[in-house]
């Protein structure tokens, strides 16, 4: 139905490309069935999604208190993922920065050596205290 030869375009022509450039060479019978197909996919698809309704039959009250503490709740597990990656990082980048410590000090630079050990060992301890420090400042937030 739809037999097109292939295009070759650039990325910004590609991405400036709009829906009724792709229509120009159709019918007007392709064309229609282009857009209508468009335009009824997402509506059939809709009842297989969770949406919620736009227009709520009922009002439903929600407290300011709630929603702030919902919006904190959402706030603090919004970055777990993040903290995750960066707490399970840290201990690999720790252990290479403390054996280039090592080597250091067998080279014979001990203060290079026992700075690198320090820092890495202090940035570690750091890094695993991190959830502590954003609940605080979660908690510092929710007394303003």
């Amino acid at each position: 139905m739809f037999r097109r030869k292939e295009e070759v375009y650039s990325i910004k022509e590609f991405m400036n490309k709009d829906v009724r450039d792709v229509a120009q060479g159709l019918t007007e019978k392709e064309k229609k069935a282009f857009l209508e197909t468009g335009i009824l996919i997402p509506l059939a698809v809709a009842p297989f999604l969770k949406v919620k309704a736009a227009f709520a039959a009922e009002a439903i009250p929600v407290s300011a208190a709630a929603a702030t503490s919902a919006m904190y709740g959402r706030m603090v597990h919004a970055f777990d993922p993040l903290v995750t990656l960066i707490q399970a990082l840290a201990y690999p980048v720790a252990m290479v920065v403390v054996l280039g410590g090592a080597l250091f000090i067998m080279i014979g630079n001990k203060e290079k050596g026992f700075s690198m050990m320090q820092g890495a060992g202090l940035g570690y301890v750091l890094v695993q205290m991190t959830p502590m420090v954003l609940n605080i400042l979660v908690e510092a937030m929710k007394a303003l």
